[in-house]
């Protein structure tokens, strides 16, 4: 009896020790910072803007912001504590945008150390803002009550709509360290009260050193990525209808704006020597408008549409390769293919950055109009 008195008294006490380590987090009491922006500052300095979510019903608005500057971003923590009359916290971070000027200096040691920390999760977003990022997320918006939330919930649903190359923290350090692949962020611009998702920004390394506006961003995600039910809006010449249409005097272009796009892409290396690249893309759709009048119900017609399609996917899919090459940038990732198909070359990011712009690529489309609406 005697025994079993003690071994209670040792669990109990063990129990007790053990409740003693633990760390207790109050909610109100904490400041849960869910979107971050960085800025370039004088002395080489960052400005560092958080943006808080208000846990307390009664506040008129949902966030709060704080700012402050420091050479590191772990010292724009502890400053940003000392502002903050509630402990903060990065454990429900859910985007961070970095200013342009910042992005083409390179942001490598600013993304390194949020790989590092165990209280950031790596399914964050990032993004690249035109205009500064305090800015962003300091301004009054009349319908936005949460900056942080806003950017977040935007670019998602961008993403989930096959519009927007998937910005997600360990998806960027995979492309940034991959001598064979570059990474890509989302692009914002701020005007007047309006938050703007204008396209992507293109990387080399971790430097930005170009935009692709939203449009394009089709042809990068064809290349690279296969789409399950994407949209797009593709322009035909009005002499390639021939008899067949009825462009209005003066229109320069026939748009075919297709949904339900389902696609798959191929990439060969086809010669290792002369750095020659096929990549074959076989995409479907529904056609779900055209902006001259046409006979779908013609087959005839629909063949044509798609080969002039065809056509029109390819020249812009070449002229999107093309200026990669000119930027000397790999978003698509030949370098990747490069290196699977051709063993043993040691590729790093200086040697591919001297091969890509040199290498020669032809693309070849394919496109099945599989409906024309509900009248079929």
């Amino acid at each position: 009896m005697k025994r079993i008195a003690m071994t209670a008294a040792m669990l109990l006490s063990a129990a007790s020790v053990a409740a003693g380590c633990l760390q207790t987090r109050v909610l109100e009491r904490l400041g849960m910072v869910i979107a971050a922006g960085y800025d370039e500052a004088p002395g080489d300095k960052i400005l560092g803007t958080s943006v808080l979510y208000e846990m307390d019903p009664g506040a008129k608005e949902r966030s709060n912001v704080i700012t402050s500057t420091a050479f590191t971003s772990k010292g724009l923590r502890y400053s940003n504590n000392a502002e903050s009359r509630k402990k903060l916290t990065s454990g429900q971070l859910r985007v961070v945008v970095y200013h342009e000027d910042l992005a083409r200096k390179g942001l490598t040691q600013l993304v390194d150390t949020m790989m590092r920390d165990p209280e950031i999760g790596t399914g964050i977003y990032l993004a690249v803002s035109k205009g500064r990022a305090f800015d962003l997320m300091t301004r009054r918006y009349p319908e936005i009550s949460n900056i942080g939330e806003y950017l977040f919930q935007s670019i998602r649903q961008n993403v989930e709509s096959e519009e927007m190359i998937s910005p997600i923290l360990h998806e960027f350090i995979r492309d940034l360290y991959s001598p064979g692949k570059d990474p890509v962020l989302p692009y914002i611009v701020q005007k007047n009260n309006e938050i703007i998702l204008y396209g992507a920004a293109l990387f080399r390394g971790d430097q930005m050193v170009g935009t692709l506006p939203l449009r394009k961003i089709f042809y990068l995600r064809l290349l690279r990525d296969r789409f399950r039910s994407g949209m797009t809006e593709i322009g035909i010449s009005p002499e390639a209808l021939g008899s067949i249409g009825s462009p209005s005097k003066g229109q320069k272009q026939v748009y075919l704006v297709f949904d339900s796009v389902k696609s798959e892409s191929r990439i060969r290396l086809t010669d290792a020597k002369q750095l020659a690249f096929t990549v074959q893309v076989h995409m479907s759709g529904r056609l779900q408008e055209i902006s001259s009048p046409v006979n779908l119900r013609n087959r005839q017609v629909i063949e044509l549409l798609e080969r002039e399609a065809s056509k029109a996917v390819q020249a812009n899919a070449m002229a999107f390769i093309e200026k990669t090459q000119r930027l000397n940038v790999d978003p698509v990732g030949f370098g990747e293919k490069y290196r699977a198909q051709h063993r043993g070359t040691g590729l790093t990011l200086n040697k591919w950055k001297q091969l890509y712009p040199k290498a020669k690529v032809s693309v070849e489309v394919s496109t099945k109009i599989l409906r024309t609406g509900q009248t079929d």
